[in-house]
C-alpha cells in the first residue's frame, strides 16, 4: 500500500497532466453545490472533451507552480473545481459559464488562457467566442455564399423563361376554350 506522501505526489503528478495538456483552465468555486448538480458539470465538461477536477488547495498550488503558474495561487480559497479545456479553449469555458448561470452555488471565480491568469470578465469574453466547429461553419458558409448567389443569378433568367412560358400557355389555353 502507498503511503499518504506517495499518494499526495500522484495526485499532483495527474493534476499537472491535466493541467498540462488544457488549453484553458477555468477556477470556479462550488461550495454548496449538489453531487448530482457537480456530475452534471462534469458530464457536460467531458463531453467538450475537457476535464472537472477537484483536489486540496495545497496540492494545485504546488502543481501550479511547478507548471510556472504562480499568479494563480491567489484564487486558492474554499472549494475550488479546475474546469480544464484540452480539445478547445473556448468550449470547457463555454461549458462552466453557462452552468454557473444555471446554478447560483458555482461561482466562477478566475482562469488561466494563453499562460496568463485571466480574470472573471476575461473568461466570460473566452465562453461567449464560437467553438472551432461554430468558426468552421461560419468561414464555410462564407465561402459557399458566392457561389450561391451566381447559382441564384444564373438560374434567375431560366426560372423568368419558364415563367413566361406558363403564362403563354395558360393564355393560349383561355383562347381555345
Amino acid at each position: 500500500m502507498s503511503s499518504p506522501r506517495q499518494i499526495k505526489k500522484e495526485k499532483v503528478t495527474r493534476f499537472q497532466d491535466h493541467a498540462d495538456k488544457a488549453l484553458a483552465i477555468v477556477i470556479a468555486d462550488y461550495k454548496g453545490l449538489s453531487v448530482s448538480a457537480m456530475e452534471d458539470l462534469r458530464i457536460k465538461v467531458r463531453e467538450t472533451g475537457g476535464n472537472v477536477v477537484i483536489i486540496k488547495n495545497t496540492l494545485a498550488d504546488i502543481a501550479l507552480k511547478n507548471l510556472g503558474m504562480k499568479d494563480l495561487e491567489q484564487d486558492l480559497s474554499g472549494q475550488i473545481a479546475f474546469i480544464f479545456s484540452t480539445n478547445d479553449a473556448v468550449t470547457g469555458t463555454k461549458a462552466a459559464y453557462e452552468f454557473a448561470k444555471r446554478n447560483a452555488e458555482f461561482k466562477v471565480v478566475s482562469g488561466f488562457f494563453d499562460g496568463r491568469r485571466i480574470s472573471l470578465e476575461e473568461v466570460r469574453a473566452l465562453a461567449v467566442l464560437p467553438t472551432k466547429d461554430e468558426l468552421k461553419s461560419m468561414f464555410v458558409a462564407i465561402l459557399i455564399a458566392p457561389m450561391v448567389d451566381l447559382a441564384g443569378t444564373l438560374t434567375a433568367p431560366l426560372q423568368e423563361l419558364v415563367g413566361a412560358l406558363d403564362a403563354k400557355v395558360g393564355k393560349m389555353e383561355e383562347e381555345a376554350a
